[in-house]
């Protein structure tokens, strides 16, 4: 085997293994503490920041709020064009209702115009004919007085003569037989 040469030994890289040792000891903190917190980087983070802060505002402002106003707005106007056409509608149907209360109360009034109409037609055609019945009943009850009248004084005609004859028939029957016999009855045996 060959002898290899002696080795040169760097100062510096010495020197850097270990400072890299202690990194590694220390969980990687090379010179201090939390960057945030370090005095030396305020002022470039307070730069970023205002530059960070300033885009997102004009992204804000100009882009999202508008959009987001329009959509209210747009929302807005839905609600109200909703809220006007149902007051409308409601107002419609208030009239109708109202329309239709006055066509019934039209309609019931006509009808009871009607049901008196018919009433007072009928009443007046009953009376009429109530009053012809009366008539011909005043006429069948004249005739039939004549009739009796007619009958009585025929009858009291026929009375003097009647009675005149019952008369003679009593007369007869108190009165002796008069000269003519009596019919014999006949005997049994006589021929």
């Amino acid at each position: 085997m060959a002898a290899h040469p002696p080795a040169t030994v760097d100062p510096h890289a010495a020197d850097a293994a270990h400072g890299a040792a202690d990194a590694g000891a220390h969980g990687g903190e090379a010179g201090g503490g939390f960057p945030p917190f370090e005095a030396e980087l305020f002022a470039t983070q307070l730069f970023w920041f205002a530059i960070t802060f300033l885009f997102l505002y004009v992204v804000v402002s100009r882009f999202v709020l508008p959009r987001v106003g329009s959509v209210l707005e747009r929302r807005a106007g839905a609600v109200k064009s909703d809220l006007d056409q149902a007051a409308q509608k409601s107002a419609d149907a208030d009239e109708a209702r109202a329309s239709m209360e006055r066509a019934i109360a039209k309609a019931r009034a006509d009808a009871r115009a009607m049901i008196e109409a018919a009433r007072a037609d009928i009443t007046a055609k009953l009376t009429a004919e109530q009053e012809a019945v009366e008539k011909r009943l005043g006429e069948r009850i004249a005739a039939a007085e004549a009739r009796v009248d007619a009958a009585r004084k025929k009858a009291l005609a026929e009375v003097p003569a009647l009675a005149e004859g019952l008369a003679r028939e009593i007369a007869d029957k108190l009165t002796p037989a008069r000269t003519t016999p009596a019919p014999r009855q006949r005997v049994a045996g006589e021929a």
